[in-house]
C-alpha cells in the first residue's frame, strides 16, 4: 500500500533531520502502532504517509515514499483524497468551519458528493462517535475532547483505505476511549489500514498486530507488540510512577482555593451549575470528568480569565476576577489544555525568561535549572510553535512553573509524553505540594490522576458529583463509569 524506502526529512530552516534512514512497509489491512519519546519523529512519520510531506509541508526530503507503487512527488494532493485520511495531533489545526456538520461535510463535499450522500455520511459519522448533539455547534465552543472525536468524524466520513491518527485518544475520556477502540478495530476488519502515533500505550497495545518504536528520528524496533517491550522499557516509553503516600485529607488547614454557587452560561447552554470547590493549601487534586463535563470553563474562572455569572471565585480569600492581571499571575498560573495558545515570544528561553522575570529569579543558573527539569536544555533556542506537540506542552508547563505561582493548574499535562517525563512530572507535583504550593491538574489520564493526587474531583454536567481520595477510590470510579 506504502513504502518507505532509506527516508530521511529536514525540516525547511532546521538543521536537523527529523526523520532518518527509514524503511518501513505498511499493507492493506494491517493495524500498526507507532511509539517513541517526544521529539521522536512520530508526527513526521504521520506526514510523510498522509501525503502532506512534501505538498504542504516545505523540507529537504531523500529516499522514496511510495503509495500503490506510485511516487508521491508524482501525485497530487487530491490523489490521497479519499484514499488517505490524516487525524491531526492538535484538533485545533484541523478545524475551521462554523459548525461540526459544516466540519464533517467539508471533506465530503470536496470529492464532489451528492447532498444526499454528504447528509448520510455526516450521520453515519456522528452515532459512531456520539456526537449528534454537537453537529449544530461551532467547534471553538467545543472542549478539548469534543474537538477530538469532531477531528475523528471529519476523517471517518471519508472512508479512507489508510487511516492515520496522531494520538488520538489524547483529551478523551474513558467512554470516548472505548468507543474509539471498538470503531479503529471494526474498520481494520473491515479491510482499511490503521496506523496509530500514540502516547497512551496502553490504551491500543492489545488490539495492533505491529508496534514501530522511534526514537532521535529512527526505526528502534518494527514488528510484533510483545517484543517490542525491550524497546519501550529501553526508552521509559511507559511510567513507573512511585504513588507517594496519600495523608487522605488535607495536609494544611488552609484555604486557597474557594469556589461556591458557580454559575455559568454561554450561547444559551449551561456550562457551570451552581458548582462549589474547596481545596487547601498543599493539597494535589486531580479534577476528572467526561468530555464536557466544565473542567476547563472551571479552571478559567480560577485566574480571572473569565469572570462568574453567578457565585463567588476566592483565591487566599481575593476575588479572582477583581485582581489585576500581575497579582493574578503571582496567585493562579494556568498551563491551558492547548499550549499554542500559550506563546507569544520567539524562543523556548524567552517563554521561560517571562515566567522568570514574574518571580524575581531571572538568573541563567535558575533558567538553566527549569530547562533541565523540564527536558529542554536543547530546544532553547528554537521557536516554540516548530516543537513537537509534547515539546510544547512542556515548555508551557515550564514558563508557568517559572511564575512560582501559591497555585499552579494544569490542563491535561500528559499529553503528548512520554513514561520519562511523566515520571519527572509526578516528582516536580510532589515537591511543589511538599513545599506549600497547591497543584490542580485537569486530566483523564486516570493512571496518572491515581499516582499524583490527594484528592480526585469527578464534574459532570457542570457539577461537582463526587469526590474521593486515593488510587483505589478514582480507579474504582473508573471501572463504575466505563461498565
Amino acid at each position: 500500500m506504502i513504502e518507505l524506502k532509506n527516508v530521511s526529512f529536514c525540516y525547511s530552516g532546521s538543521v536537523d533531520f527529523a526523520l532518518k534512514d527509514i524503511d518501513i512497509h505498511i499493507g492493506r489491512g494491517e493495524y500498526v502502532l507507532v511509539c517513541g519519546g517526544s521529539g521522536s519523529g512520530k508526527s513526521t512519520l504521520a506526514y510523510l504517509l498522509a501525503g502532506l510531506i512534501p505538498h504542504f509541508i516545505d523540507g529537504e526530503l531523500s529516499g522514496s515514499v511510495c503509495y500503490d507503487g506510485a511516487e508521491t512527488r508524482s501525485l497530487k494532493m487530491a490523489d490521497f483524497l479519499p484514499r488517505v485520511g490524516l487525524v491531526f495531533q492538535n484538533s485545533d489545526a484541523q478545524l475551521f468551519n462554523g459548525s461540526v456538520e459544516a466540519e464533517i461535510a467539508f471533506g465530503l463535499e470536496s470529492m464532489g458528493l451528492s447532498p444526499a450522500v454528504v447528509e448520510e455520511r455526516i450521520i453515519g459519522a456522528a452515532k459512531k462517535l456520539r456526537i449528534e448533539s454537537l453537529l449544530g455547534r461551532s467547534p471553538t465552543h467545543l472542549s478539548g475532547g469534543e474537538k477530538r472525536l469532531v477531528s475523528i468524524a471529519s476523517v471517518l466520513a471519508l472512508g479512507p483505505k489508510l487511516l492515520v491518527l496522531d494520538e488520538p485518544f489524547s483529551n478523551l475520556d474513558w467512554e470516548g476511549c472505548a468507543r474509539l477502540k471498538t470503531i479503529l478495530r471494526e474498520l481494520n476488519e473491515a479491510g482499511a489500514a490503521v496506523v496509530v502515533v500514540e502516547q497512551r500505550l496502553r490504551e491500543i497495545i492489545k488490539d495492533v498486530e505491529r508496534s514501530i518504536v522511534m526514537e532521535a528520528g529512527a526505526v528502534l524496533f518494527d514488528g510484533e507488540p510483545d517484543q517490542a517491550k525491550g524497546a519501550m522499557k529501553e526508552l521509559r516509553l511507559l511510567p513507573r510512577y512511585r504513588r507517594r503516600d496519600m495523608p487522605g485529607s488535607p495536609r494544611k488547614s488552609f484555604e486557597v482555593v474557594s469556589v461556591k454557587g458557580l454559575s455559568y452560561s454561554r450561547a444559551g447552554m449551561e456550562i457551570l451549575r451552581g458548582l462549589s470547590l474547596e481545596i487547601m493549601e498543599g493539597e494535589v487534586v486531580a479534577v476528572i470528568g467526561k468530555n464536557g463535563a466544565g473542567k476547563t470553563t472551571l479552571i478559567k474562572h480560577l485566574n480571572g480569565l473569565m469572570r462568574p455569572q453567578e457565585g463567588k471565585v476566592r483565591i487566599e480569600g481575593f476575588a479572582a476576577s477583581g485582581q489585576s492581571p500581575l497579582k493574578m499571575a503571582g496567585l493562579v498560573g494556568v498551563s491551558f489544555q492547548n499550549p499554542n495558545d500559550q506563546f507569544f515570544k520567539n524562543t523556548v528561553e524567552e517563554e521561560i525568561r517571562v515566567g522568570l522575570r514574574l518571580s524575581g529569579r531571572d538568573r541563567p543558573e535558575r533558567l538553566h535549572e527549569i530547562s533541565i527539569l523540564f527536558g529542554l536544555e536543547g530546544l532553547l533556542e528554537r521557536s516554540p510553535h516548530l516543537l513537537s506537540e509534547g515539546q510544547k506542552k512542556r515548555t508551557a508547563i515550564a514558563s508557568i512553573f517559572a511564575v512560582e505561582p501559591r497555585v499552579l493548574v494544569l490542563d491535561e499535562p500528559t499529553t503528548g509524553q512520554d513514561g520519562r517525563f511523566l515520571e519527572a512530572l509526578e516528582d516536580i507535583i510532589s515537591r511543589l505540594a511538599e513545599s506549600g504550593h497547591t497543584v490542580i491538574v485537569v486530566t483523564h489520564d486516570l493512571e496518572f490522576a491515581s499516582a499524583i493526587a490527594d484528592r480526585w474531583v469527578m464534574i459532570e454536567h457542570g457539577a461537582v458529583i463526587k469526590e474521593g481520595c486515593g488510587p483505589e477510590g478514582i480507579e474504582n470510579e473508573f471501572f463504575h463509569q466505563a461498565a
